[in-house]
């Protein structure tokens, strides 16, 4: 992928003669890092590449919104995810597409030619982009959405799989985290990546299946639980009960409980469980609070209740993560 930078005259800056570029020829890795010496935003851009999938991360923090021009020349699948900030995807072969914080999108596109305006004081985003080749041995034809992928391939034509309102799942973010956070070098870090990114194509793969089922409801009432699941991404540190969920999208308990599993293939709680723990284990590893601390952020009146939680959800104990 070619990356441009907008300056204040209006052009597009190219910065990819300035790239730092490792080679692993034992794992096939070709690794490039490059800041963008921008005065205005100072990107920090990341790109891990195989002949079969690259994975693309740039983080900036931003004085004023800008644009960024994105180029690729080989036809691909694309995970696109907004991970802080927002942005508004233009290209000349398909709608707009803006992105909130978390939302992501799955998509095929023959090429790619299109501006990213991103605004927020804090912006990152990640791309992985498969080799059509591939993604295609995920093709199933039992499946309505990859029969679709299927044949918007052979005919070289841009095709949404998961379009771009979807939200990443905690268990997305979690791999997400391991994938940028890899400890690993040569040939255990191609594996590591591609286990990685294997599982995250089956959580897509899963929620094709949970998009499928939103027809069986009405539009307000999805309205509402996708209200819903919002709302628990930004009060999950504070104690809530279902009464106040229900509460905070208007529905009854009982559409509530039926509608959120039916739609996102979970519980209410367990969702709740899924942000909380996955919060715990980000600060741990960052060593950004003690398990104590932790443990009050989330509201545990003793520390041993979570750290029984936290060895329940992951199977080890919290402490483990800062030996």
């Amino acid at each position: 992928m070619i990356v441009k930078v907008q300056n204040e005259q209006g052009g597009f800056d190219s910065y990819q003669n300035q790239y730092l570029i490792e080679v692993d020829q034992q794992a096939g890795v070709v690794q490039r890092k490059i800041i963008v010496p921008d005065p205005a935003a100072q990107w920090s851009i990341t790109e891990l590449s195989t002949d079969q999938f690259s994975i693309i991360y740039a983080f900036s923090e931003l004085t004023r919104n800008i644009v960024v021009r994105a180029e690729q020349t080989k036809p691909s699948v694309r995970f696109f995810t907004q991970l802080a900030g927002h942005n508004l995807v233009r290209s000349s072969c398909q709608p707009d597409r803006p992105y909130q914080a978390n939302q992501y999108s799955l998509m095929y596109t023959p090429a790619f030619e299109g501006d990213m305006q991103f605004s927020g004081s804090t912006v990152s985003t990640l791309v992985i982009e498969f080799a059509d080749g591939y993604f295609g041995r995920f093709l199933d034809e039992g499946v309505e959405q990859l029969d679709r992928l299927a044949e918007k391939m052979d005919q070289q034509q841009p095709y949404a799989i998961i379009p771009n309102h979807s939200f990443a799942t905690p268990a997305m973010k979690v791999i997400v985290y391991d994938i940028l956070n890899c400890p690993f070098v040569g040939m255990v870090k191609r594996l590591f990546l591609e286990a990685k990114l294997l599982e995250l194509i089956a959580l897509q793969m899963d929620q094709l299946e949970t998009t499928r089922l939103t027809g069986s409801f009405k539009s307000d009432d999805v309205d509402k639980l996708i209200a819903v699941k919002e709302w628990l991404n930004e009060h999950f540190l504070q104690p809530v009960t279902l009464l106040d969920v229900a509460r905070s999208a208007g529905l009854n308990d009982f559409k509530l409980k039926k509608g959120f599993r039916e739609l996102f293939n979970t519980t209410v709680f367990s969702y709740l469980t899924d942000l909380r723990m996955t919060y715990a284990r980000r600060q741990l590893l960052a060593g950004k609070q003690t398990v104590s601390e932790v443990a009050d952020a989330l509201s545990y009146k003793h520390v041993q209740h979570f750290t029984y939680a936290f060895r329940r959800y992951f199977g080890y104990l919290p402490g483990g993560l800062r030996d």
